[in-house]
């Protein structure tokens, strides 16, 4: 383009660049002063636009040649139009309008589809709702339950603003925190920051706590996400990671370290690396039992094992505790008269012995009676005689059946020969720890076998039936009440690791809630006990 194209219009005929459309005399060389208009329409007309001037005395005038860098050869024309048009260009629109009709274009067509997908009823069910909602969420038993507490049922008992039309829907979004238009926190934002969804859940779950007072506050949806089905999904490890993993997190706890996977970084559990012992005082030697050789068999001929006094309770994940009657009375019949084994003690209370004793003439007359003895007096006289011979006096048989921890009996000799009898009975005082009150009675000290020594773990013998007793419980050699025989963490991580093939999760054995007093997890639900 030619220096007299380019300097076209003089200073006052210059305009503001257009932004959105560049000037198709750009190839040119220079574009014009004038450029396109908004529409992007050439405002291209000529290289000057001719003044009139009009001397004094002079009607008409003559038309000046305002051309920039001097008036051009011919002149204006007689009509005050410039001789030397210019060409019309096409102007080519900018990047910044190309962005912005494709921004509306995108916008448009979002709207659009919107509309349709929110305007058709089966594709506006389909595309508001992701996925079906979990059972406990969902169904009859729900909405009864929903109807009792005056809580809403539908959609909007999670989904405050989804019920509150299209104005709320937008305060909602405009008064939420982080702001839409807050790019940098939402980009930052943490994955777990609790949201107002939160409060839809603590309607119903108020009991859901932390399980610990230092635990960072989570936002339930981090870890259970609804609309994926009708079983809720498994914690993953990368959520429990989430804090466990996180040393600048895990700091506010020093007793918990950073724990990754199970095989890996996972401490030893804590009743073998703080030293628990069982604080029960029952007297119990499980290598005894197993091993002894005095130890008689089971009424069907078995030897004494694991199973028969350790049996599985009604869930089949822990083990119902032992029982006397059902698991000890087989062998520790309770006699304290060898002559007459039908006639055994009570177990389970103080009162219930010492009545026992108290009352022998009677007992012994029920016995007569119920094995059609003749003279039901006379065998009562030569039993209650019999028991004189041996221990003295009442007083004395009660003092040995309470307090007496013999097997043995005193020497004894035969010719040359000296052994050792068995004691006619063992006392209480041969399991339990006996004491004498104050009014001088015995006190039997109850025995506490605690059921479970991680409350807080969950665990299933049910899924671990194929796997023999001794090959977790090493009670061959624990001869104390005191040993706590549970498996350390290397007999969990031979089978619970990658090498093992069993599944080795947080999730498999831990849950994240910690439950009020008097509460305990069961296969992760919640139940008393």
């Amino acid at each position: 383009m030619s220096e007299p194209l380019a300097q076209n219009f003089d200073a006052q005929n210059y305009a503001r660049p257009n932004q959105n459309w560049i000037c198709g005399h750009a190839d040119e060389g220079n574009p014009c002063r004038l450029g396109p208009d908004a529409r992007g329409r050439c405002r291209a007309t000529a290289e000057c636009k001719p003044l009139l001037e009009t001397k004094p005395g002079e009607r008409k005038g003559r038309w000046r040649c305002t051309r920039p860098g001097g008036a051009c050869e011919s002149g204006p024309l007689p009509d005050g139009t410039c001789c030397r048009p210019i060409a019309k260009c096409s102007p080519a629109p900018t990047l910044r309008l190309i962005r912005r009709r494709l921004t509306l274009a995108i916008i448009a067509g979002s709207c659009a589809g919107l509309l349709v997908l929110l305007g058709v009823p089966p594709w506006r069910a389909r595309f508001i709702n992701p996925g079906p909602l979990l059972q406990p969420h969902s169904g009859a038993a729900f909405a009864a339950m929903a109807a009792t507490n005056h809580l809403k049922s539908d959609c909007g008992a999670c989904h405050v603003a989804g019920n509150s039309g299209p104005n709320g829907m937008v305060s909602a979004a405009l008064h939420a925190q982080p702001g839409i238009f807050d790019l940098k926190k939402l980009a930052f934002a943490p994955p777990a920051e609790p949201t107002a969804m939160d409060a839809s859940c603590l309607t119903c779950h108020a009991g859901k706590n932390f399980h610990q007072a230092a635990a960072p506050v989570i936002s339930c949806v981090f870890c259970h996400a609804e609309h994926r089905g009708p079983v809720m999904a498994a914690t993953t490890d990368t959520q429990c990671d989430f804090c466990h993993g996180d040393p600048a997190k895990m700091e506010v706890s020093r007793t918990v370290p950073v724990i990754h996977h199970f095989a890996t970084d996972h401490p030893q559990f804590r009743f073998i690396a703080e030293g628990w012992r069982d604080p029960d005082t029952l007297k119990f030697d499980h290598e005894l039992h197993l091993t002894g050789a005095d130890i008689p068999r089971l009424p069907d001929g078995r030897k004494l094992d694991c199973g028969f006094c350790h049996q599985p309770d009604a869930s089949g994940a822990y083990m119902a505790p032992v029982n006397f009657e059902r698991n000890c009375r087989v062998c520790h019949f309770l006699q304290f008269d060898p002559q007459t084994p039908q006639l055994t003690l009570p177990h389970g209370s103080v009162e219930f012995v010492s009545a026992f004793l108290h009352s022998l003439p009677e007992q012994y007359a029920r016995l007569a009676a119920r094995e059609k003895v003749e003279d039901a007096n006379g065998f009562v006289e030569t039993k209650l005689a019999g028991l004189r011979t041996q221990f003295g006096s009442g007083v004395e048989l009660e003092r040995r059946v309470f307090f007496s921890t013999a097997t043995f009996g005193p020497e004894a000799q035969i010719g040359t020969i000296n052994g050792m009898t068995r004691a006619i009975f063992p006392g209480c005082a041969y399991c339990h720890e006996v004491k004498t009150s104050s009014v001088g009675s015995p006190e039997i000290t109850k025995p506490m076998t605690p059921e479970r020594w991680l409350a807080d773990a969950k665990f299933s013998h049910a899924a671990h039936a194929n796997i023999a007793c001794e090959q977790c419980h090493d009670a061959l050699h624990s001869r104390e009440t005191a040993d706590i025989i549970l498996p350390a963490k290397e007999t969990c991580e031979a089978c619970h690791s990658p090498k093992g093939g069993v599944v080795d999760t947080c999730a498999e054995c831990h849950v994240f809630h910690h439950l009020p007093d008097g509460m305990t997890h069961d296969e992760g639900l919640m139940t008393r006990e």
